[in-house]
């Protein structure tokens, strides 16, 4: 009896499941419905998908294909990880770590066989002869040091005990001279509220020094209130404190910004917050002037928006003292009332300067100032009917001093 034997390549028998699985899926698609069919095609293709998987894998794990690899696994090395090789589960490792480490294996036991070489012996040389110190008096007032911690690298002039710091000097060094030259020159009277500007400007520059010297301190809390009558100087004063602080380092601009309560409160609900910020972000760097500020909050107005306002600015005033400078203005006895009504504003305000109503002596040196600026001048005549006339007016509460003086002089020019 003959017997055929068909032999069947790769290919052949990749076609003849081909065909089989094509006539499956003709069937299916003929006797069964979409859905079914639909399924049954996704676990058909899932199942091939897995079993192609397994099957390249196990193909790849031959002993055959590891030796083409340069893998031994018979050999006494370093198990390794390859993509595929599923059949023992081992941690990965690169080939170079895996090298060092079966280097080092072998190295062990050559290092145990042999002795290690004891290390040789460094003889420690004399320290070199102390240089002598010099004495105290030969040391120079300010001497450059060499820098050791992070006080010491800031610290680059050393200090002596007897070194002496001079205002007059630091003035000049600052270019500060002329400001306080037209406070006193431009400002009649007022001597408390020069000596207070004074005072601050000298705190400021005693800090300018001793930043030199790498003493530094905290930034002191320059907000002000300013109290008086209207046509005290307060606005005049405030320009110049915006210029001054510019000057010696601590405003990025000398700018004044002027606002009132109609600036910064709104008239109904969520108008306050923006109409607030705008103005601070208009004076963000320099100085902000409020004046008037007792009536930014009227706590007799159950619907006013003004404590939202108050609120915001407590919280620059804190947050951004470094670069904003705020100045509030207005009577003393309605800035009284406004701070308790408010008492965290009035523990954010450094310093409160009085500025005391003028009187009618001062108000005609005023008056010959402004005359002065416009090229004018008065006879004996003329000086004794606006002292007459001043006289008058400060009997009324309604009186501006310097701009009721203004107010005199501009209506005397009306009149030629």
């Amino acid at each position: 009896m003959r017997t055929t034997r068909f032999r069947f390549s790769r290919r052949g028998t990749l076609l003849l499941v081909l065909l089989v699985v094509t006539a499956a899926l003709v069937t299916c698609w003929l006797w069964l419905g979409f859905g079914i069919f639909l399924v049954a095609g996704c676990v058909v293709l899932s199942v091939a998908g897995i079993w192609w998987a397994f099957w390249d894998g196990y193909r790849q794990t031959t002993l055959e294909k590891l030796s083409e690899r340069g893998i031994y696994p018979t050999a006494d090395r370093l198990p390794m990880y390859d993509p595929g090789l599923h059949r023992d589960w081992q941690p990965m490792v690169p080939l170079a770590v895996s090298t060092r480490v079966s280097g080092m294996r072998m190295s062990r036991t050559r290092i145990r066989r042999q002795k290690a070489p004891s290390a040789p012996r460094v003889r420690r040389q004399p320290a070199p002869p102390a240089t002598p110190a010099l004495p105290r008096a030969a040391l120079p007032a300010a001497t450059a040091k060499p820098a050791q911690n992070g006080s010491a690298r800031r610290r680059t002039v050393v200090l002596q005990p007897d070194a002496t710091v001079n205002i007059a000097a630091e003035r000049r060094a600052a270019g500060v001279d002329d400001l306080f030259a037209a406070l006193d020159s431009e400002l009649v009277g007022l001597v408390p509220v020069k000596r207070k500007v004074a005072e601050i400007g000298s705190l400021l520059l005693v800090d300018r020094a001793r930043q030199r010297f790498g003493l530094s301190a905290s930034r002191p809390n320059l907000h002000m209130c300013f109290t008086g009558a209207p046509g005290t100087g307060k606005t005049t004063v405030g320009l110049m404190m915006a210029d001054l602080l510019h000057r010696l380092g601590y405003l990025e601009t000398a700018n004044l910004v002027h606002a009132m309560r109609d600036d910064l409160v709104g008239e109904y609900i969520g108008h306050t917050a923006p109409k607030t910020k705008h103005v601070l972000d208009r004076a963000m760097g320099g100085v902000l002037f409020i004046d008037e500020a007792y009536n930014l909050f009227r706590s007799e107005d159950s619907r006013d928006y003004g404590q939202e306002c108050v609120d915001i600015l407590m919280q620059v005033m804190e947050n951004e003292r470094d670069r904003l400078v705020v100045i509030l203005a207005g009577y003393k006895d309605r800035m009284e009332h406004f701070f308790e009504s408010n008492p965290g504003m009035r523990s954010r305000i450094a310093h409160h300067l009085d500025f005391a109503a003028y009187e009618v002596d001062e108000l005609l040196a005023i008056g010959g100032l402004m005359l002065d600026r416009s090229s004018y001048y008065l006879s004996a005549e003329a000086v004794a009917a606006l002292r007459d006339n001043l006289a008058l007016q400060m009997k009324h509460s309604r009186f501006a001093n310097a701009r009721s003086v203004r107010n005199a002089l501009e209506g005397a020019r009306l009149r030629h």
